[in-house]
């Protein structure tokens, strides 16, 4: 060998032992990359943190009118342990608003840096973790965000981790990329401009005063959000011009669009919540980020705004429903729903993304196979049948959205109050089997509708674990009887944290001890529609959850109705 060459090969040989050394930069949000989170709190502060809520009926702190939700959650301190690698003295806080409230399985954010210890994990100082409470498959979140940012639409990048507390496992989580400043920095030339969380937030002069600061939240003046709400008020014939200098026009179409495509009924257009905006110094317009996208691939919800209302559109988020209301915003909202249709929706793409994703996560859910595989089926038939469900809509006139939005039109009449007492006694059964044919429980309701009391009828009740996945493991009492005179029963579901589920005189019905739901539905059926919110207290005698022991005891709870109730109506329920 020349001299020459041994010198190339020596320093071939240096140059590869030296690329050894350096690191691959690891990518935190890589979807095959399953993390491992083991979280180690002392049990005290654990119980604490995880029974930490909003006061969802404002029975304790209640909500001032146009402001943000008082924040219920606390940091406490605890060990963090990430990949292998520790993180001591990290702050640990809980997370959600409504759905994804689990004293159980909290969602839980992790400041890496909060007790004053400068540390992070590959780059994220602040850690989301989301439960998928509400989402059984739980790709949606992932699937979501990517085909947002596919469009073009700044999104949160997210993957999954299998998540320990002191020692139990408690399942797959999403960790979902915090919308904060590295995230702007991201997706913009500037992060110095005012970032606001929605949460049944709109710009309306009710609603824009609840939109939380984000950023600059010691400073803003939120004129800015002042400004959008002036431009949506303004005539027909001046709205683009006006709203198009506050709002990035061009983006917000796609990402009405692409909510709209993808199922996403419980965001900005669909329901004035679960969305960031961003007011973007470039443009001194607001951009809109999606968040909280674990209810997406549902053709449409049964939220009473959008029964009834086309399947190619929804227009409950203000500036969504002033734009659609115009021959010129709907022809832009078909045109712009086409396009992300052709761009971005690639059915062969999304049902391999499945394919990929059901086999990794299925050996680690918390949830049986019996409720995990026909969940991940139910977002396979959603892909399959979309293009072809909303095609119908798509050709010929574009069709008008029906339904007033929320708070327009003056006060609306309060529908009469519900109130109801019920003694009850059947036995623990995991079936939670409640038609009348096969009843196991007995009980007495007493119903009063507006003063007036209605006689109830073939009255039964049952115990057993949630049949669903929502707070899956709950034990949940329901009474149902059938009104005398009517085709219709009502029915009452308490849902009881676990930790409550005892031989007691006082359970809240708080819409979080015990989540208390009001339904009703045509006798014989299996499906009852939810009519509102039960609250009141639960009084338990028995409180088994062995098979064929008794459950038994007594509840008073009241509910207002989110409609006015039509005990005679024939009609199909939604």
């Amino acid at each position: 060998m020349s001299r020459l060459s041994f010198v190339q090969v020596a320093i071939a040989t240096f140059l590869l032992l030296s690329c050894a050394d350096i690191p691959v930069e690891a990518d935190p949000f890589k979807v095959d990359r399953l993390l491992e989170v083991k979280i180690a709190l002392p049990a005290e502060d654990w119980k604490k943190m995880r029974y930490e809520h909003h006061d969802l009926f404002g029975l304790i702190t209640p909500r001032k009118s146009g402001k943000p939700r008082p924040n219920p959650y606390h940091y406490f301190k605890g060990d963090v342990t990430v990949g292998g690698k520790l993180f001591k003295n990290v702050g640990l806080r809980k997370k959600g608003l409504l759905g994804s409230v689990n004293a159980q399985r909290p969602s839980i954010k992790i400041n890496f840096d909060k007790f004053g210890t400068e540390q992070e994990f590959e780059g994220v100082s602040l850690m989301t973790l989301n439960n998928n409470d509400t989402d059984a498959s739980l790709v949606k979140q992932h699937m979501a965000y990517e085909l947002f940012r596919k469009a073009g639409i700044p999104a949160p990048r997210c993957n999954f981790a299998r998540v320990t507390v002191n020692g139990e496992y408690l399942g797959i989580y999403s960790h979902v990329e915090s919308v904060r400043k590295d995230f702007l920095k991201r997706h913009f030339t500037k992060a110095s401009g005012n970032l606001y969380e929605g949460q049944i937030s709109d710009f309306t002069e009710k609603a824009a005063g609840t939109f939380e600061a984000k950023t600059n939240a010691k400073k803003t003046d939120r004129s800015d959000l002042l400004k959008a709400t002036r431009a949506l008020s303004v005539p027909d014939d001046q709205l683009f011009d006006a709203v198009g200098k506050v709002i990035d026009l061009d983006d917000f179409y796609r990402y009405w669009a692409m909510e709209c495509l993808i199922g996403f009924n419980d965001g900005y257009t669909g329901n004035q919540n679960n969305f960031f905006i961003y007011n973007d110094p470039a443009s001194a317009r607001f951009k809109f980020i999606p968040w909280g996208a674990d209810g997406v691939f549902r053709a449409r919800s049964g939220k009473a705004s959008q029964a009834g209302t086309p399947l190619s559109v929804m227009a409950e988020g203000a500036v969504a429903h002033r734009l659609y209301n115009t021959e010129k915003g709907r022809e832009r909202y078909r045109s712009e729903l086409l396009k992300v249709l052709d761009e971005v929706w690639d059915e062969q793409a999304l049902q391999a993304k499945l394919d990929k994703l059901g086999p990794m996560l299925r050996p680690h859910t918390h949830l049986p196979p019996r409720l995990y595989d026909p969940a991940v089926d139910s977002v396979r038939r959603f892909i399959s049948k979309r293009q072809n469900l909303l095609a119908a809509e798509l050709t010929g006139p574009i069709p008008l959205w029906p339904k007033k939005m929320r708070g327009s039109g003056g006060a609306k009449a309060k529908p009469k109050l519900l109130t109801m007492k019920c003694t009850f006694k059947t036995e623990w059964s995991e079936s939670g089997d409640l038609s009348f044919q096969n009843k196991i429980g007995e009980c007495i309701i007493e119903l009063i509708h507006g003063g007036e009391p209605l006689e109830i009828t073939d009255m039964r009740a049952s115990a057993a674990t949630t049949q669903g996945t929502s707070r899956y493991g709950f034990p949940v009492i329901s009474a149902v009887g059938s009104i005398k005179g009517s085709p219709r029963e009502v029915m009452v579901n308490l849902m009881v944290d676990p930790g409550f589920y005892n031989v007691s005189d006082s359970i809240p019905i708080d819409g979080f001890t015990i989540w208390g739901f009001v339904r009703m539905g045509r006798q014989g059926s299996v499906k009852f529609k939810r009519i509102g919110w039960a609250r009141g207290e639960l009084k338990l005698t028995a409180a088994s959850r062995r098979e064929g022991e008794t459950v038994a005891g007594y509840f008073e709870a009241s509910c207002s109705p989110f409609d006015k109730l039509d005990f005679n109506s024939k009609s199909k329920d939604n």
